[in-house]
């Protein structure tokens, strides 16, 4: 499909259009807003940033953690599936389009395994991609000290608004273990012609 066309496209990140965890622009945000079972506040209460921080040492990002990252990302279509280039760590994501769940046997990793589906017309410019993600072997919601569970079930949107110009995105995390509602996140996407994915080298000082 043409770069240009949709969705299909490098999407960037800037934070003037809102962060999709509250505690990575407002570092005095009170996680005990999030709506935690007893199990999670446990978790949090013993959590140290220094020691425990999901990403000291350059170590990758899972789901829904990555998608908070601040590097392009580029959407594009492969056959019938839609894949997401993430330049940070240089991780690959795969929604697999038009089926209805992971396989049987589908083991656990990182970035868990997704599929999806369009709200509106197949492909369209102007549809939504809904994809939703199970199987996450990633133990942190969030880099302050917030579990995830491998029952964790996430669904995300993607809309394409101002013409192109923008990307809506819209997560919503279910984790009976962790959560006592689901948790709402979104965050915008700007496009910039001309930006482009380049290799990450991770540097463990500035990672810390």
């Amino acid at each position: 499909s043409h770069p240009e066309w949709g969705i299909f496209r490098i999407w960037t990140f800037t934070g003037a259009d809102g962060f999709l965890f509250p505690e990575s622009i407002n570092r005095d945000y009170d996680m005990t807003q999030y709506p935690l079972t007893s199990a999670a506040m446990k978790v949090l209460d013993n959590f140290d940033l220094a020691r425990d921080n999901p990403t000291n040492n350059c170590q990758p990002k899972g789901m829904p953690l990555i998608m908070e990252q601040p590097l392009p990302m580029e959407i594009l279509r492969e056959g019938g599936n839609v894949v997401l280039r993430i330049e940070e760590y240089d991780l690959t994501r795969t929604i697999h389009v038009g089926e209805d769940g992971a396989p049987d046997g589908t083991p656990a990793s990182l970035l868990g395994y997704s599929w999806g589906w369009w709200e509106g017309e197949a492909w369209a410019p102007e549809s939504t991609l809904v994809a939703r993600t199970t199987h996450i072997d990633f133990p942190w919601l969030n880099q302050r000290g917030i579990p995830l569970s491998p029952e964790a079930d996430i669904e995300e949107r993607f809309t394409m608004i101002e013409d192109g110009a923008f990307m809506d995105y819209h997560m919503v995390v279910s984790d009976p273990v962790n959560f006592t509602t689901p948790v709402n996140l979104s965050k915008k996407w700007i496009h910039v012609p001309g930006v482009e994915i380049l290799p990450f080298e991770c540097d463990e000082i500035s990672a810390q």
